[in-house]
């Protein structure tokens, strides 16, 4: 209003300064306000005589004032009514019909395959198996490419979560480098600051993943191990090109002084899409981690700085953390389905045991292509799937670090087929319930948030599926100044005490913060292979809390809908969590199915953002068909 009235100021100073022209300038005008004044010749004899009426400014201001005041209120009603009625308008209206198959492409190949949702690191994959590296080796390779191209996701400041698979001994061996607590870590550290855990040094973790690596490579690893770093420290220096999911989640960067000078033009605006990106400082960390191995962040001249780094930002992170993480090796997570296929996950605190629970839930319906056959099958179908999802994220509620809280009871029941029938048994096809309790609901967990996701299948038969990730986007949007590395805010990911959601429900107690504990994530690398033990089917996400459902839709759409890779992909998806209350799904569901699950019950909230993002190999009648989800537009690399 303030632009208002100066603009109303200046048409009074104007309208003062007409005293000095002459009545023929002004002809036009006088007639287009005679019929407001009764005496036009009035006006004449006065401009003539520069005497310019000292009431007429006035009326103009007051007359100007008040139309301007009334486009105001008209422009404040109409934006309102823009915000209120038609914002919903302007999004697509669901469809009537399922949308056309994505741009992404369904790849084939007969003897190995590299999926990785940053572009150029598929390649840096399959080049290592090119030279005989072991499906580890062309993972690691990769994950470091990844924490270049997807610094926004993953890093050498997180951690990653590995479901390996030999196909020799038919084993599958799980690696744990989540990131874990500080030894000053406490449970209520966070408490009436929960800000803390998102951004700054003390949301930070003791980051696993180079260790990971490391420990990975000198169990299955076969070529060098600077050979796995080169490609990346290559890339690094020439620079890459900005994505487009890395532009679009730019914002969280403006607090650290490197991410400014990476990814701030010098006039301060963000950069684009394409530009190129070099991260220096962190090139240079890369040369020193291939020339001294994965050890130097923990225990060599990179540590030291490190810490320096993390203390001078005030974190808590001391020698005697990095001394103590390791890398853990644990038992896989086995679920055999009616088929004779068998799938292998992570244990806790991934979620691959929610994922087997999901599906063995689901199995015993039998599912066949004409389970989603038309609108009335769909509607039950989705909805069977609804329910078993809740019943899984009721029992996430109880989940922790199984070094720290004893779980033994509840893997047992949730790998138990008799469980999953109990469950199943209580579904109802012909409603659903809105309170938590009622799918044995005890606790609460945080959501946790973004990662990236690789996965690999060698000529030998040996698949990798690993995820990682920094947490939030950038982290905690800090890095080390002096190793270009970006620090997680893996802290976020564990429970608060004292903290009740809207359920009532407490914070859950078994993952709550302890020193050395790691944090529960959705992260599910998942490997399945056929009676033979051959594999099938190599398949994982990034996407925070959407992941394990996202996983569980593309695994059901290929074994039992009958849908290539790419199709089950490509389809639309849909999530519940059980808090918030609600199936969250993506645009292409189609209408008659959504009104279907309203009908049911079921509260259904169209989500916008991008959802979970699939890396999908799968191994069918000696062709491998690949397909990297078109979500986030990563790629797929392989040999032929």
């Amino acid at each position: 209003m303030f632009f208002f009235i100066l603009i109303v100021n200046t048409m009074a100073n104007r309208i003062d300064s007409m005293r000095s022209l002459k009545y023929s300038s002004l002809p036009n005008v006088a007639q287009k306000v005679g019929d407001k004044f009764s005496d036009w010749q009035y006006y004449k004899d006065s401009i003539e005589s520069n005497e310019w009426p000292r009431c007429r400014p006035r009326y103009l201001v007051c007359a100007s004032l008040i139309i301007l005041i009334i486009i105001c209120i008209l422009v404040a009603y109409f934006l309102g009514a823009f915000n209120k009625d038609t914002v919903e308008e302007l999004i697509p209206p669901n469809p009537r019909i399922l949308p056309k198959p994505s741009h992404s492409t369904l790849h084939t190949f007969k003897k190995a395959a590299v999926c990785a949702d940053g572009p150029p690191c598929a390649e840096i994959g399959k080049g290592i198996l090119e030279r005989n590296g072991s499906a580890v080796d062309a993972a690691i390779a990769a994950l470091f490419c990844n924490g270049i191209v997807n610094m926004q996701s993953m890093g050498l400041g997180g951690g990653f979560l590995m479901t390996i698979y030999i196909r020799e001994s038919k084993s599958a061996y799980t690696l744990n480098a989540r990131e874990a607590a500080p030894l000053k870590a406490t449970p209520n550290m966070f408490k009436d600051q929960a800000e803390k855990a998102k951004h700054g040094a003390l949301a930070v973790g003791v980051p696993g993943e180079l260790r990971g690596y490391w420990t990975a490579h000198k169990r299955f690893g076969k070529l060098p191990w600077k050979e796995l770093i080169l490609p990346s420290i290559e890339l690094c220096e020439k620079g890459y090109n900005m994505s487009l999911a890395q532009s679009d989640v730019l914002s969280g960067i403006r607090n650290d002084t490197l991410l400014r000078e990476w990814f701030l033009e010098p006039n301060g605006k963000y950069k684009k899409t394409g530009s190129v990106i070099k991260p220096i400082k962190l090139c240079e960390t890369l040369k020193v981690i291939a020339e001294n191995g994965g050890d130097d962040l923990y225990n060599g001249t990179l540590s030291k700085v490190l810490l320096q780094d993390i203390k001078d930002l005030g974190g808590i992170i001391t020698q005697e953390d990095l001394d103590n993480y390791t890398a853990r090796w644990e038992d896989s997570i086995s679920t055999e389905f009616r088929s004779g296929d068998h799938l292998y996950t992570m244990p806790p605190p991934a979620s691959g045991v929610l994922l087997g629970f999901m599906l063995n839930i689901l199995d015993g319906y039998n599912f066949t292509k004409d389970s989603i056959d038309g609108a009335d099958n769909t509607i039950l179908t989705y909805h069977r799937i609804i329910e078993a999802f809740k019943y899984a994220y009721a029992k996430r509620t109880e989940l922790g670090d199984s070094k720290y809280v004893n779980i033994t009871q509840l893997l047992q029941n949730l790998t138990s087929a008799a469980y999953a029938n109990q469950i199943r048994s209580q579904i109802k096809d012909n409603s659903t319930s809105t309170d938590p309790l009622d799918y044995g609901a005890v606790f609460y967990n945080q959501p946790d948030h973004g990662t990236a996701h690789i996965s690999v299948l060698a000529d030998n038969g040996d698949a990798v599926s690993v995820t990682s990730t920094v947490n939030l986007y950038f982290g905690a949007g800090i890095t080390s100044k002096n190793t270009g590395i970006i620090l997680n805010s893996g802290m976020d990911d564990f429970s608060s005490p004292g903290f009740v959601n809207y359920f009532g429900l407490p914070g859950s107690p078994n993952n709550a913060i302890a020193p050395g504990k790691r944090a529960l994530s959705s992260i599910s690398p998942t490997i399945i292979t056929d009676k033979n033990g051959d594999v099938k089917i190599v398949i994982g996400a990034a996407g925070g809390t959407k992941i394990t459902t996202a996983v569980a839709l593309v695994i059901m759409r290929n074994l039992w809908f009958g849908q290539n890779i790419k199709e089950a992909v490509d389809a639309p998806r849909f999530h519940h969590q059980l808090y918030p209350m609600e199936v969250s799904y993506e645009y292409g569901n189609i209408q008659q199915v959504i009104s279907g699950l309203e009908a049911l019950g079921h509260k259904m909230k169209r989500y916008r953002d991008r959802g979970s993002v699939i890396c999908a190999l799968l191994k069918k009648n000696d062709t491998i068909y690949a397909n990297a989800d078109h979500r986030k537009g990563g790629d797929v690399y392989g040999l032929n």
